[in-house]
């Protein structure tokens, strides 16, 4: 059979010297390519990149609303670390103060104060009078029932190399000296310099009451020779409960990527499916090869469509697999621990 007048048979090839009429058959086939690719590029610069926010959008609007149903049912940690994703993926003005009641509702005073401070600034940059009132009443009401802890310096000359850390994570010497605030839960305090014995002290902070936790730097011991180089070589302790919070709203961020991007595969696979069956409508029945020139547009844009497709879902399964894994991995909180010494209060536990 012969391909009919003006199709592309795909796969030949003229041999020999080009007639005026086929090098002007070329030239329109280039034209008709060119409009398509032109249009293809548009739509890889402007409309996916939308489609992509749009769909994180809706990622994170899920993320809120399973927020919303699990702080209903009384299941205050995930639901915190879901409004924290969901802030994290579109930040938002009501998100934001969700996630501080959130926190009060959980007892993490101090969480909560920093999280209705950050609305009220927020609130301040829109300009929006309402909620900036209600984060600083919220904010206000707070204050004098957050723990704090302060680790006061001794008077004893000590190592300019001394290092501290509560629960893993260091401690800046700014906040040597002055009370920060804390939320309730158990922590451990750990001070270590090159050459000197480790001293740990663990308390538990409670909520409500003017109150601060102090704890005096102790003096360190000194150790010699190999007991000295141990003590340098040992890795320092893990974080518990803030490192396993930290890395659990990570693994939400991540995980939420991977479904944005899943869901711009999606849109993409559609679209292939779309512009291959349209090229049908332009090609022999019987040889789907022999396309005329809209057909093979058609055609090319499904292969670049499903390229993107397939691209976008690798992406989107690894982002989503990596957020399961932190998800699952992350730490925590540490078990019972005895009473801290070394320690002066100012004033008793209410």
């Amino acid at each position: 059979m012969r391909p009919s007048r003006g199709c592309i048979q795909a796969g030949s090839g003229a041999k020999g010297g080009m007639s005026g009429a086929s090098a002007e058959r070329l030239q329109v086939a280039f034209r008709l390519h060119l409009v398509p690719f032109c249009a293809l590029l548009w739509f890889s610069c402007w409309v996916a990149p939308a489609a992509a926010a749009d769909a994180q959008a809706q990622a994170a609007e899920a993320l809120f609303r399973q927020a919303k149903a699990l702080m209903e049912k009384g299941e205050l940690e995930p639901a915190c670390e879901k409004f924290a994703a969901s802030q994290a993926l579109e930040p938002g003005l009501g998100t934001l103060l969700y996630l501080g009641d959130c926190h009060e509702r959980a007892g993490q005073f101090a969480s909560a104060l920093a999280t209705f401070k950050a609305a009220a600034q927020l609130a301040e940059e829109r300009n929006d009078d309402a909620r900036k009132n209600l984060a600083n009443v919220r904010a206000t009401a707070l204050e004098p029932r957050v723990p704090t802890l302060e680790i006061r310096p001794g008077q004893q000359r000590q190592s300019l190399d001394l290092q501290v850390t509560v629960n893993g994570s260091p401690v800046s010497r700014s906040e040597l000296g002055r009370p920060v605030a804390r939320d309730a839960g158990r922590y451990e305090i750990r001070f270590s310099a090159p050459g000197y014995q480790s001293f740990v002290s663990r308390i538990e902070l409670k909520n409500g009451g003017s109150g601060s936790a102090v704890i005096n730097v102790p003096r360190l011991i000194p150790v010699r020779g190999a007991a000295a180089s141990a003590e340098r070589d040992q890795p320092s302790a893990p974080g518990d409960a803030d490192a396993g919070r930290t890395q659990r709203v990570v693994a939400w961020v991540v995980g939420g990527t991977g479904v944005a991007l899943l869901a711009t595969a999606g849109v993409f696979a559609g679209l292939a499916a779309s512009k291959n069956s349209d090229s049908k409508a332009d090609c022999d029945p019987s040889s789907l090869n022999r396309c005329g020139p809209e057909g093979v547009r058609l055609r090319n844009d499904a292969k670049s469509a499903a390229g993107l497709a397939t691209l976008t879902a690798v992406l989107g399964g690894v982002a989503l697999g990596s957020g399961l894994v932190l998800y699952v991995t992350a730490s925590d909180a540490s078990a019972g621990v005895p009473e801290a010494a070394f320690m002066a209060w100012r004033t008793p536990w209410l």
